[in-house]
C-alpha cells in the first residue's frame, strides 16, 4: 500500500492493494481443462470428417448422375443417327429406282 493513503472500504479494493486469496484466483479455473480440449477437438475433428465424407458422398452421386445423363444422351445420339441413316438409304434407293 502507499504510505499516507487511507485504506479501500471494507469489500472493495484499492488501486494499490490485493486481496488476501490472489492465488487462489485461478484455482478452480477450468478455462484450460486439457481433458475437456480433447474432447472439443475430437468433436471439431469428427464433424470435419463427416462433413469431407458427405461431399465426397455428394460427389459420387453428381457423377454418377451425369454418367447416366450421359448414357442416355449418347443412346438418343446413336438412335437418331441409325434414324437418319436409314431414311438417308430408302431417299438414295428411291433415286435410283427412277
Amino acid at each position: 500500500m502507499v504510505e499516507g493513503a487511507k485504506d479501500p472500504p471494507k469489500g472493495q479494493l484499492g488501486v494499490t492493494s490485493t486481496p488476501d486469496d490472489v492465488d487462489k484466483t485461478y484455482e478452480n479455473d477450468d478455462w484450460f481443462d486439457l481433458e475437456k480440449y480433447k474432447d472439443a477437438s475430437k468433436v471439431a475433428f469428427d464433424y470435419s470428417i463427416w462433413k469431407i465424407q458427405e461431399a465426397a458422398k455428394q460427389e459420387r452421386e453428381t457423377i454418377g448422375k451425369g454418367a447416366d445423363e450421359e448414357r442416355a444422351t449418347n443412346r438418343q445420339k446413336q438412335q437418331f443417327s441409325e434414324k437418319d441413316e436409314e431414311r438417308d438409304y430408302k431417299q438414295s434407293q428411291k433415286g435410283y429406282r427412277f
